[in-house]
Formats: C-alpha cells, structure tokens, sequence
C-alpha cells in the first residue's frame, strides 16, 4: 500500500468527534497523504476538528491506495459508487448501526493500518450487478454491491414482473416487488423478506420475491454469470426501481437488463474474521 487514502464518511458523527480528530492526526503522525470528501469534510470543519492538513476534494487521488468508509452500510455503499471502477480496496470503520461492512471500530484504525502495511489482511472481491435500463437518468450510477429492487409504487396495488433467466422464461413474480441481490447483499433486503444468506464471495445472485401472492414462489438461486430481463406490469404508469437503497421512477413496460458488472468492490478484513464469526457477532447466529 502507498501513503496515499481517501476519505468518505457520514456526517452523523456527533459522538465520535474528538476520535476523528485524532484519526486526522494518527494519519499525519504516519505520514500518509489524506483526501476527505466534501461531505465529511465539510461537515468536520464545521465542527472544528483539525484536519491535520488533509485536502478536501470530491476527486480520489490517482494513486490513492486506500479507501476509508467512515459510518455504517449505507455509507460503505456510497464510497464504493465514489471509487467507481478504480478497484481501490476499501476499509469500513464502523460508526454506524450493524456494520455488516465494516472491518474495524474507529479505536482499531491504528492496528487495522499496520496489518495493512504488512499485508497482514485479507482482501475480499465482492461482485455487483449492473443495471441497463433506457429510463435511467444518464448520471445515474448504474450499479449495484447490494441489490436491486423493483417495486410498486407507493399507493400502488401489486406489480407482475416478467423474468427471463439467460433468455429463457422463468416466472411471473405477482408480488410487491421482486429483489435481484448480490452474496453481499443477502443480508440486507434479501434477509428480510425471506431469502437465503449466502457466502458473500461466491459468484451467484438471488431473485427473493416480496410479500408474493402465490405460495409457490420462493427465493431463487442462480448463477452469477446469468443474465436477468425484467418486465414489470402493473395498474400503476410507473414502478420504482432501486439500486442501493436509490431509486428511480420507471415506466410500466420498460424492459430492465439485469447482469454481473464487469468489475469488483473490494473490502478490507482481517485475517482473523471469516464468515461465520461474522454471522455470530453481527446477526447472533445460533444464538
């Protein structure tokens, strides 16, 4: 790893100010060169914590060798659609709820860095799906590390949703929505309406219907190299389609391409974490 990281965070950081002050001065201490987002660095000179001549910018440096994602799943998200398709390994400090993503606490930073320095960890390529739909906004990151959704429309009745598996036909899902996720996020959405938990760097995808209205539907496992061709139908004029928690008004009809990006996200861990302790600690397997 070279002396360059990148910054993103949250900017609800209330009770962990005086720790990211000192996370500014550990860096500097260690003389690594810091880029912070405007998000979090704005939001941290707004409350006086000293950024230990850290540059404030929205561009990743080129040689950056190392992202940091400061709060909980929903900001490691977010760093990884900032880094885009520059592969840059990503570290998740928890200050969040769950931190499902995450690899340390912000008191653990210092340690974390250091077996990082020595190649002391484990660096995980986590997939993500790319969308292709002609109603998505062009600056639309079209992406996804966790899932994508597509559901009704709020006061709207239940969607039917055409699928073709590799340009075959598989079902029409007469539900709430249908999910399409990723191993990584089938612990998130995917969990909660019923779908499997998966080892987060196998090569498949889950299609987890919600609230269906057939008890013959369940959770459906394939391959992570299919290819996905959605057609919702519904009463309403538009259903909502969701790329990491990040949605979009989409006409009824409107034919959604559903494959494995092209490129990975990858995550930072320690070399004494695995999957199972991660369920145990994090979701109290077994317990």
């Amino acid at each position: 790893m070279n002396n360059s990281i990148a910054i993103y965070g949250s900017r609800r950081q209330e009770p962990y100010l005086k720790e990211l002050a000192g996370l500014f001065s550990l860096l500097d201490g260690m003389g690594f060169r810091v880029t912070v987002h405007p998000k979090l660095g704005g939001y941290l000179r707004d409350n006086n914590v000293d950024l230990h001549g850290a540059r404030v910018s929205s561009r990743i440096p080129d040689d950056a060798g190392l992202v940091m994602s400061i709060g909980g799943d929903g900001t490691f998200l977010r760093a990884s659609r900032w880094i885009g398709k520059a592969e840059i390994p990503i570290l998740g400090v928890n200050t969040g709820h769950l931190g499902f993503l995450a690899s340390c606490q912000l008191e653990e930073v210092a340690d974390m860095l250091g077996a990082i320095c020595t190649g002391d960890v484990i660096v995980e390529k986590r997939m993500l799906l790319w969308v292709q739909c002609d109603s998505l906004p062009e600056e639309a990151w079209p992406y996804a590390l966790n899932e994508v959704a597509l559901l009704k429309e709020d006061t709207a009745s239940i969607v039917s949703v055409h699928t073709d598996v590799n340009g075959c036909f598989l079902a029409d899902y007469r539900a709430d929505g249908l999910i399409v996720s990723t191993p990584t996020g089938s612990t998130a959405y995917n969990l909660s309406s019923g779908g499997p938990i998966l080892e987060p760097t196998i090569n498949c995808m889950v299609l987890a219907p919600v609230a269906p209205h057939s008890l013959t539907v369940r959770p459906l496992v394939v391959g992570g190299g299919s290819e996905l061709e959605l057609t919702v139908s519904s009463r309403s004029e538009a259903f909502r389609l969701i790329l990491d928690g990040k949605g979009y008004a989409i006409p009824v009809g409107e034919r959604v391409w559903i494959k494995r990006a092209g490129f990975s996200v990858l995550l930072i861990r320690r070399k004494d974490s695995n999957f199972a302790t991660i369920l145990r600690d994090k979701l109290l397997w077994n317990a």
